[in-house]
C-alpha cells in the first residue's frame, strides 16, 4: 500500500466518527496528499437571519478540509488538532452547495500550516466567499 493509499484508508476510518460533518451533510469528495476537497448541499438549517450561509458552517468547513490535508502529511501513528483558525469572508455564501479545498502549506513535525478557501456554487458558476489559515499541531 503506497503512503497516499494508507493516507486514504486512515482518513476513511476517521470520517466514520465525524458526526457533525455527516449531520450538515458535508462530504469529502477527493483526498491527495496535502489537499483535501469537499462539498455540502446549501440547506435551510445552515442559513443564518439574513438567508446567506452562517459564518459558523463556512468556519467548520475550513477545519475540516484543513484538518485531514494535515492529516495526508502525518505520520500514521500520529493525529493532528487544531491550534488555530483564522477565517476572512469575503462574500455572503447563498445558492445551491459550498465546495472546500484544504491544503498543507508547510508541513512540520510539530506543526502543520494549512490554508482553506470556501466557494459558493450556483447554477454551475463558482465564487469564493471566504478563505481561512490554520495550524494544525501534530499529537
Amino acid at each position: 500500500m503506497t503512503t497516499l493509499e494508507a493516507q486514504r484508508a486512515r482518513i476513511a476510518r476517521k470520517l466514520e466518527g465525524q458526526h457533525f460533518m455527516h449531520h450538515i451533510g458535508f462530504e469529502i469528495t477527493r483526498i491527495d496528499l496535502g489537499e483535501v476537497e469537499g462539498r455540502m448541499p446549501i440547506a435551510p438549517f445552515s442559513l443564518q437571519q439574513m438567508g446567506y450561509v452562517h459564518g459558523g458552517i463556512t468556519a467548520t468547513l475550513t477545519d475540516i478540509v484543513a484538518g485531514f490535508a494535515a492529516y495526508t502529511r502525518t505520520p500514521l501513528e500520529q493525529n493532528v488538532v487544531t491550534s488555530s483558525l483564522h477565517v476572512q469572508y469575503f462574500a455572503p455564501g447563498y445558492g445551491d452547495s459550498l465546495r472546500a479545498v484544504g491544503r498543507v502549506v508547510k508541513a512540520g513535525s510539530r506543526l502543520h500550516y494549512c490554508e482553506s478557501e470556501i466557494f459558493v456554487v450556483e447554477a454551475g458558476q463558482e465564487r469564493l466567499i471566504a478563505k481561512a489559515i490554520s495550524t494544525m499541531a501534530v499529537v
